[in-house]
C-alpha cells in the first residue's frame, strides 16, 4: 500500500487523482486468503505450559474453490464465440488461442482471479506484427478517470530489478491507457529507487524501451482495454469505480471453517488412544542377568512410542488403556453448516457443498434454472459478456476482421433444465406454435445470419430429397 500511495501522491502533483484509498489493502488480505494462507490468521502463538509456542491453523481453502466453482459456471472450455461468418469467427480465434494468448487456457485463469481480487483487465496491443492479449490482476491496476463504474482512465503498474543486495534497483514502469472521444491514448513513464515502497525518480523511458512508441495515438471507437469485476456492490467504498471480491462479505465465514476443520483434524490428534503408565517404567534400567551373571539394560516400555503417558506416582499400578471417544460426526455436522452459510452468502445457494470427512463436494453436477446458483451466474455473466464482447470489437478492429454480429454462447450442459427446453421447443415447432426461426436463435443460439442461413440450406436439402425420390412428379388428388 505505500507503493500506491507513493504513486498517487507524485502524480497528484500533476493534476491526476488516482481511486486509491484501502482496497488496496483489502485486496492483499482477500489475496491471501485466496492463497489460504493469512498471516495474522493461520500462523499465531499459543501459551503452553508456561512457553510461547508458533502454531499453524489448517485450511480448507475454501475462498479458492469458491472462485473455481463460479468461474467454471460462468465460463468453460465449451462456452462459444461466434462471428458472423464462418471465415471470421476462425481468424477471430486464431488469435484467441494463438500461443502468445490462449484464451481458452487463460481466460478462465484470469476469470478466477478477479473473483477473488475483485479486478482485473484485459489489454490488447501489437507485439511484432502480433495482436497481444495481456492479462492484468487487479492489485496493479489504478482507474484516474472514471463516470459511474465506467472507466476510460487507466493505470497499469509494473515492476523490475537489477542488481543484488546494496546495489539492488528498483525500476516501476507506469503506463496510462485512456479511451475519450473515439481516440485511445497510451503514455509510458518510469522510475527508478533504491527502496523497495518509494517510487523513486523518473528516468528517461527509452533508456529502457527504446522501441516502444511513446506517447502512442489511434483513431478507435473501441478501446484497448477491458475491466472486469464481479458484479456486486462495492460497499467497502461506494464511490469507487473498483470491485471487491466474491468473498470480500464471507471473511468471519472463511475464518470459522478453518478453525472447525483444524479442530476436526486436532481431535484425532489430541483423541488417539494412549496407555498410562508409571514413569519410571519409560527408564531404562540396570538389571543382574542369571545367564551371565552380569549385567543388562531392560526396558520395559518404548519411551519413543506416543501411546504410551508416564505418570509419577503409579508404580505398582498395572498399565491403564485411555481411548477417548472422537466428536467426528460433531465436527462434520458443524462443518457443513458453515458451508452452507457460506455458499448462501457467496450466491451459490445452501448445500452447494458437501463435506464427508475427507473433502469438500459441490452436492451436484447440475444446477436447475430456478436455483440460486442459475441466478447468481446470470447476474455475473452480464459483465463477462460485456468484457467479450468489447475484446472482441477490438480485436476484430485490430485484425480488420469484418463481421455482423457476435454472438456468445454459454455451456449450459450444467443446467438441468435445458434439455426439457429444448424438448418443449420442438413439439412447439412441430405444432406450428414457434417459428424455427426463433428456435434456432433462441435454443440453439445462432446469430440472425446463421440462422437465416441455416434455414436456406434445409430448404435446399429438402428439394433436393424431392427431386432424388420423385416426389415432384406426385399430382396432388
Amino acid at each position: 500500500m505505500d507503493l500506491y500511495n507513493n504513486i498517487a501522491n507524485n502524480l497528484s502533483k500533476n493534476g491526476i487523482n488516482l481511486a486509491t484509498g484501502d482496497i488496496y489493502d483489502l485486496m492483499a488480505i482477500w489475496k491471501q486468503w485466496y492463497r489460504g494462507s493469512v498471516n495474522d490468521f493461520h500462523y499465531y502463538t499459543e501459551t503452553i505450559n508456561g512457553i510461547n509456542k508458533k502454531s499453524e491453523r489448517l485450511t480448507m481453502n475454501m475462498a479458492k474453490k469458491v472462485c473455481e466453482d463460479l468461474s467454471k459456471l460462468l465460463w468453460t472450455e465449451k462456452t462459444q464465440i461466434n462471428l458472423s461468418t464462418k471465415k471470421a469467427t476462425k481468424q477471430l480465434w486464431s488469435v484467441l488461442d494463438s500461443k502468445i494468448n490462449s484464451f481458452t487456457v487463460n481466460f478462465p485463469i484470469f476469470l478466477e482471479k478477479t473473483l477473488a481480487s475483485g479486478n482485473g483487465a484485459l489489454i490488447e496491443y501489437t507485439l511484432n506484427g502480433e495482436t497481444v492479449i495481456d492479462y492484468v490482476e487487479g492489485d496493479v491496476l489504478i482507474p484516474y478517470k472514471f463516470t459511474n463504474s465506467f472507466i476510460n482512465g487507466l493505470i497499469t503498474i509494473s515492476r523490475f530489478t537489477e542488481g543484488i543486495d546494496e546495489n539492488k534497483t528498483y525500476y516501476t514502469h507506469i503506463t496510462y491507457h485512456e479511451f475519450e472521444r473515439d481516440e485511445y491514448y497510451i503514455f509510458h513513464e518510469l522510475y527508478q529507487s533504491k527502496a523497495e515502497n518509494e517510487l523513486g525518480t523518473e528516468i528517461n523511458f527509452k533508456s529502457m524501451y527504446p522501441n516502444i512508441v511513446n506517447p502512442f495515438k489511434i483513431k478507435t471507437k473501441f478501446p484497448r482495454f477491458q475491466i472486469l469485476k464481479p458484479n456486486l456492490v462495492n460497499n467497502f467504498d461506494t464511490q469507487s469505480p473498483l470491485g471487491i471480491s466474491i468473498f470480500a462479505n464471507s471473511i468471519d465465514r472463511l475464518k470459522a471453517i478453518d478453525i472447525k476443520y483444524d479442530s476436526f483434524t486436532q481431535e484425532f490428534i489430541l483423541g488417539k488412544k494412549r496407555v498410562v503408565v508409571d514413569s519410571t517404567a519409560l527408564k531404562a534400567r540396570m538389571e543382574y542377568d542369571e545367564n551371565t551373571g552380569g549385567s543388562r539394560l531392560v526396558q520395559y516400555f518404548d519411551s519413543d512410542d506416543k501411546v504410551f503417558v508416564g505418570i509419577n506416582g503409579n508404580e505398582g499400578q498395572p498399565a491403564k488403556e485411555i481411548d477417548f471417544n472422537l466428536r467426528a460426526q460433531e465436527h462434520i455436522d458443524s462443518i457443513n453448516a458453515e458451508l452452507n452459510w457460506l455458499s448462501e452468502n457467496i450466491g451459490l445457494g445452501s448445500n452447494f457443498y458437501k463435506f464427508d470427512g475427507v473433502s469438500t463436494k459441490t452436492a451436484t453436477e447440475v444446477i436447475s434454472e430456478n436455483s440460486q446458483a442459475f441466478r447468481t451466474r446470470e447476474h455475473h455473466q452480464i459483465l463477462v459478456n460485456d468484457v467479450i464482447y468489447e475484446l472482441i470489437y477490438a480485436i476484430c478492429e485490430m485484425e480488420g476482421i469484418k463481421t455482423n454480429s457476435i454472438t456468445i454462447i454459454p455451456d449450459d450442459s450444467i443446467i438441468e433444465d435445458k434439455t426439457s427446453q429444448k424438448i418443449q421447443a420442438q413439439t412447439e415447432v412441430s405444432a406450428n406454435l414457434r417459428s424455427k426461426f426463433n428456435y434456432l436463435t433462441e435454443i440453439r443460439g445462432l446469430s440472425d445470419e446463421e440462422a437465416t442461413k441455416e434455414l436456406e440450406t434445409i430448404t435446399e436439402e429438402k428439394q433436393s430429397n424431392s427431386e432424388l425420390f420423385g416426389f415432384n412428379n406426385i399430382e396432388e388428388e
